[in-house]
């Protein structure tokens, strides 16, 4: 090999080789270890309470149900990325746990969500309604879904337990 031929590969063919390698190794690492998206339906009441708009997002992808739904809650409680909407719960609002039995979804959100009618242009009901609503639309399995704020069923009396009784 010339002189000149040694220095017309060192030169202005290593950075490019190395581009391209470096280039090919991350997509390799893109594809093996991209997470899955799974894409779902927000829905979001507007600003003023009276309509319902909607977001389409891509949430991380889970192998059971209970995760998929719980993952998708958290999504819901982090708000809508259009300011045209407002949150449907309470921003701050805790899902603390989430079951599936059969056909029926429980949901268990910490006692924050009592303030919905002060920090929301919907009440109460209406916001447990739109949680409903976008878990049996994204979720055409469940067919029921049941809240509880800190274990307390939503519209039940309270129990007060044998303790109290008098």
């Amino acid at each position: 090999m010339t002189r000149q031929q040694h220095r017309f590969l060192t030169g202005p063919l290593i950075p490019i080789f190395l581009f391209v390698m470096a280039f090919l190794i991350s997509l390799a690492a893109f594809i093996v270890f991209n997470p899955g998206k799974d894409g779902r339906v927000f829905y979001y009441p507007d600003n003023s309470g009276i309509r319902i708009g909607t977001e389409r997002r891509g949430i991380p992808q889970r192998h059971d149900i209970e995760s998929q739904i719980a993952v998708f809650l958290k999504e819901l409680v982090l708000g809508p990325v259009n300011l045209e909407l407002t949150h449907t719960v309470p921003s701050g609002t805790d899902i603390r746990h989430v079951a599936v039995v059969g056909k029926t979804v429980y949901v268990d959100l910490d006692r924050r969500m009592l303030k919905t009618e002060m920090e929301l242009p919907i009440s109460f009901d209406q916001a447990l309604e739109n949680v409903r609503y976008n878990i049996l639309f994204n979720f055409p399995r469940v067919e029921e879904v049941t809240f509880t704020v800190e274990g307390q069923q939503v519209h039940t009396p309270l129990y007060a337990g044998p303790e109290n009784a008098d």
